[in-house]
């Protein structure tokens, strides 16, 4: 009875179906799309940093070779000289430390076009204070030099008026800090907040930051020439400059910190961690493929051009050549041939004569006359090996009580296999696959002749890869199938088809093999290298539709190397 609630709810399902899988579509589409444009900015980021590193570590090369060559001979300029060159250093620092300040308002309002100049100027500006600042300490020790080798006098008075320089660098200062100290509230709380400072406090905290950088210096050449006074009494030469660059390294600290954090950054995205690997591998596995891929088609050329060429003018196989005077031509009527009872189909009736007994596979046997005996037949009798090893074993052997009954045979676990009946005569062989092999009608009294044939000296049996036969002689009726139908012809037609499709050939055929064209076909991997040529007298059976119901390329590419071990022996 239909059901009208089936389809209702095999729609509903689809369709909920549908809906979760556009869900996951589009959460796993967001997080994909995040983790791209993380790496993106991350690796951004990055380079921005790594460009503005070159930069500046380019300028501090450039800035030491400089300083260290323009301070080469100092200790021999004049004490005039020396002096005008700690005004000018001096001048410098107070430049670069105004040139600091408005280059961080600049980086806050700079664009991505200009951030990355913008970094590299500041950077660049701290990089010039610390040489300036190694320069002027090393210029105050030349000039302190200089005092100490004039005299002991002039070198008091000189430490005299750097402590009053000092003294009145630094009540200048007290008096700035008291005015700071004297701010009400809200002017102390803006004050100390850079951002909410008015005009008015800028200059001051700008008054207050240079008169204590102007303490600092004159506090420092106070203490500079304190020692060199102290040290009058035994004055040594000048050391020459040396570049103290763990300062240096302090300045550009923080870039160094930004730049790890990217580095970081990107390898803790999920995305950059599989895009890095698969970029490094993307090359190798490109070339790996283009020589597959022309090692393949090399191999095939050389397969095509050189081999098939060489095989196809060799001498054809012949297991059963016809002999002058044999069984067959005794009685002066020409030999009987092997033929085609019933053409294929899904099912065949094959009627015993007397005496006659039928071994078929038990999944071919689909009907039996009522009260026909049955009975498991484990091998066939006399030909225990080539039984074995041919798959003709555990059959079922069926024998009728009257003659004429038939046995129907069809394929009960495959919808396309069809079946077709072949009679082998006295003194007539057939060369048969073994997996075309469903059953055999012959006479119970006698042992049926099974066996292989080698042939080993063959060229077409070892580009082939059929070096063994299986050959199975008459008299007897063989019920062989084939996916989709049997078809069987005579040999004279010298046709060729494909070796997947043959199912087998009389021994009294001139079996060869010939180069299939053209070239691109087979290059595609649309054809085999090899057809397979019948000629002479005889018959060949083959294969309607080779392969058919295959599916998918791994099975394929398994059963390929499968089929060819197989057929190395004769399968």
């Amino acid at each position: 009875m239909h059901s009208v609630l089936k389809p209702l709810i095999r729609a509903a399902l689809t369709y909920l179906l549908s809906v979760l899988a556009i869900a996951a579509v589009l959460i796993g589409g967001k997080y994909v799309i995040e983790g791209v444009k993380g790496a993106y900015s991350a690796r951004e980021q990055l380079a921005l940093l790594v460009g503005v590193q070159v930069e500046v570590e380019r300028y501090r090369a450039e800035r030491v070779a400089t300083l260290a060559q323009g301070l080469t001979g100092a200790g021999q300029l004049p004490l005039a000289a020396i002096d005008e060159r700690i005004g000018l250093v001096t001048r410098e620092l107070a430049s670069t430390a105004s040139e600091e300040a408005g280059e961080l308002e600049a980086l806050l309002q700079a664009g991505p076009q200009g951030y990355a100049e913008r970094l590299a100027a500041r950077y660049k500006t701290r990089l010039a204070r610390a040489v300036l600042l190694q320069e002027l300490g090393y210029l105050q020790q030349v000039r302190a030099h200089l005092f100490a080798l004039q005299s002991r006098a002039a070198a008091s008075a000189e430490l005299s008026r750097l402590l009053g320089q000092h003294r009145a660098v630094y009540a200048r200062l007290l008096q700035k800090q008291r005015e700071v100290s004297q701010l009400g509230w809200v002017d102390a709380q803006r004050f100390e907040r850079p951002w909410a400072r008015s005009p008015k406090l800028d200059r001051l905290a700008a008054e207050v930051r240079s008169l204590s950088a102007d303490n600092a210096r004159a506090a420092a050449a106070y203490r500079t020439q304190l020692l060199a006074l102290q040290r009058m009494q035994s004055v040594t030469a000048l050391a020459a400059f040396t570049v103290d660059h763990r300062q240096l390294d302090q300045a550009v600290q923080p870039l160094r910190d930004r730049l790890a954090d990217a580095r970081a950054a990107v390898s803790r995205n999920w995305f950059a961690r599989l895009a890095e690997p698969l970029k490094r591998a993307l090359p190798l596995a490109a070339g790996i493929l283009l020589l597959a891929l022309a090692g393949k088609a090399g191999i095939k050329a050389l397969f095509y051009f050189a081999l098939a060429p060489l095989v196809t003018r060799g001498a054809p196989v012949r297991l059963d050549p016809a002999r002058p005077g044999g069984p067959a031509e005794e009685g002066g009527k020409p030999p009987q041939a092997v033929t085609l009872l019933s053409a294929s189909a899904v099912s065949q009736t094959v009627s015993l004569a007397p005496g006659e007994e039928l071994l078929v596979l038990p999944s071919y046997l689909q009907s039996a006359p009522v009260g026909a005996a049955r009975a498991t037949r484990w091998l066939i009798a006399g030909r225990p090996w080539a039984s074995l090893t041919s798959g003709m074993a555990l059959l079922t052997c069926v024998q009728t009580r009257h003659p004429g009954d038939g046995v129907v045979l069809s394929a009960s676990d495959d919808g396309l296999s069809e079946i077709a009946l072949l009679r082998i005569p006295a003194g007539q062989a057939l060369v048969i696959r073994p997996r075309a092999l469903v059953g055999v009608a012959a006479d119970r009294r006698g042992p049926i002749d099974i066996g292989w044939q080698w042939r080993l000296a063959s060229l077409h049996a070892w580009l082939t890869l059929q070096l063994r036969y299986f050959v199975i002689r008459g008299p007897l009726t063989l019920a062989v199938q084939g996916r989709r139908g049997v078809r069987v012809q005579a040999a004279q037609a010298s046709h060729t088809i494909r070796q997947t499709a043959t199912l087998g050939f009389s021994t009294d055929v001139a079996y060869s093999t010939v180069r299939s064209e053209p070239f691109l076909p087979y290059l595609r991997g649309q054809a085999p290298l090899l057809y397979d040529r019948f000629g002479g007298a005889g018959v060949y059976l083959y294969d309607e539709t080779p392969g058919g119901g295959r599916q998918g390329r791994i099975s394929r590419g398994l059963e390929g190397i499968t089929d060819a071990l197989l057929k190395l022996v004769g399968y």
